[in-house]
């Protein structure tokens, strides 16, 4: 062994048992995890290719099929917007997300977006607020959209299309909307986190609470947006259920 004082035999030492690095000891045991880890990826990455993905498709056609079923559309007007090139983009942007692992609830709520566009004329903005609806509903999780739809039971009639909304119009109810919002089963922290990304998607704008009425300085002011609105009255028209419960 070699000494102290012996700096050269101390350079031998560590050459012949080097001290492990943290990288080394992490490389180390991610080998125990490899296997597991590699199998959870494989097996992904088969769902995509396989099968499961036609099962998706299929459900999102027949999704489709259900719901136009319940418009009045003459089939010219459908087919004509079939045909267009934005709804093809649209569809685009739909079957990514399926193909990604969108589950059957979010496909319906897919395909409700993709019915709104065959039955109503639409301009290339509205193929593109369309398609930006169906990347939110891919992304948005189950609670954020029970708080989107808190806030479309508290505020949808304060929410018009050509129509002002001005600032204080939201107030009134906003006490009531947040006191009913401890009815949603989560903490509030949790219903404000959820308020802010659906502000991050243009569904909810956030307010200022240096409002006469607010009063409690723990709470925070979010009212529903045009775009939240006319999401949420797609998912309604192919029979969305609104009632928001408790967990």
């Amino acid at each position: 062994m070699a000494k102290i004082d012996d700096p050269l035999g101390q350079i031998k030492a560590g050459a012949q048992n080097p001290p492990k690095s943290p990288g080394a000891e992490i490389a180390l045991r991610m080998t125990n995890w490899l296997p597991v880890i590699g199998g959870s990826i494989r097996k992904a990455l088969d769902a995509i290719r396989g099968h499961d993905k036609d099962e998706r498709l299929e459900f999102l056609m027949t999704a489709i099929i259900e719901q136009l079923e319940a418009h009045e559309s003459s089939l010219d007007d459908v087919s004509r917007r079939l045909q267009q090139a934005e709804f093809t983009r649209l569809v685009s942007v739909t079957i990514e997300r399926i193909f990604f692992g969108a589950n059957e609830r979010k496909i319906k709520r897919f395909a409700a977006v993709l019915t709104n566009a065959i039955t109503i004329d639409k301009t290339e903005q509205h193929h593109e607020d369309a398609a930006a609806f169906i990347r939110a509903l891919d992304e948005l999780s189950e609670d954020d959209l029970r708080v989107l739809k808190h806030l479309y039971n508290h505020q949808g009639t304060l929410v018009n299309e050509n129509h002002a909304m001005p600032y204080n119009s939201f107030f009134p109810a906003m006490k009531t909307m947040l006191a009913d919002a401890r009815n949603l089963g989560m903490q509030m922290d949790d219903f404000f986190s959820r308020c802010n990304r659906l502000t991050g998607y243009g569904l909810a704008i956030e307010l200022s609470t240096k409002h006469a009425t607010m009063g409690n300085p723990d709470d925070f002011a979010f009212r529903l947006t045009l775009l939240g609105k006319r999401l949420i009255q797609m998912l309604i028209a192919a029979g969305e259920v609104m009632k928001v419960t408790r967990r």
